[in-house]
């Protein structure tokens, strides 16, 4: 990228005054200097609920894992990110701080589903995500199974993406979510259902 591109896509992202979408556009900036250099970023977490719900759940960050090999080291991250105008490292390199908003780059991507990697295009490129059934099971998993067995901000985040599947906004697969919530990493098939039942219960009420 350009030090022109990168002034024309940090002017883009500073005028932004939605917080989703101006966080979906630094995710796409980080996404595509990462790409430049032979790397496979996916976005994961609460990061990729919050673009999969156009923001009705945000998660504060933008977390990043790799699709395969290589993988950045430390060195290469730093050097990527620095690119970036503003851009301060925290937390030993693995926190990142732009315009008031945080990136995290972890490790390799662990999933699933049998599904591609979904793809938001963006002004300033594509974000890729992890596939949807995954990313409704691991919260799930984390709200109901994961420790004290429930976590009411978990719960809330899981009830919102769950929210839009049924609404239809989102192509999901349930047969493949529910192999996943099988899969021996959450075997959460029973919560799974349980919000889904919660969730259809408040939808339909809020029809009438």
């Amino acid at each position: 990228m350009t030090s022109t591109q990168m002034t024309v896509a940090m002017d883009l992202i500073r005028s932004e005054k939605d917080l989703n979408a101006k966080s979906l556009l630094l995710a796409a900036l980080v996404s595509e200097l990462f790409r430049e250099r032979g790397f496979e970023p996916v976005v994961v977490g609460g990061s990729a609920i919050e673009f999969y719900t156009d923001g009705a759940y945000m998660s504060g960050d933008t977390d990043i894992c790799w699709a395969g090999w290589p993988q950045p080291t430390t060195e290469q991250r730093e050097e990527i990110m620095l690119q970036i105008p503003g851009c301060v490292a925290k937390g030993g390199g693995k926190s990142w701080c732009i315009e008031e908003l945080w990136v995290d780059l972890l490790g390799e991507i662990d999933y699933r589903a049998k599904r591609d990697l979904s793809v938001i295009e963006t002004q300033l490129g594509e974000v890729a995500l992890i596939p949807v059934e995954d990313s409704l099971v691991g919260r799930v998993y984390a709200a109901r199974k994961y420790c004290s067995g429930y976590d009411e901000k978990d719960d809330d985040c899981a009830k919102k993406l769950m929210a839009a599947v049924l609404s239809g906004r989102i192509a999901f697969d349930w047969a493949e979510a529910q192999k996943v919530a099988a899969s021996s990493k959450y075997n959460c098939v029973a919560e799974l259902e349980a919000v889904r039942r919660e969730v259809e219960d408040a939808l339909a009420k809020s029809a009438l």
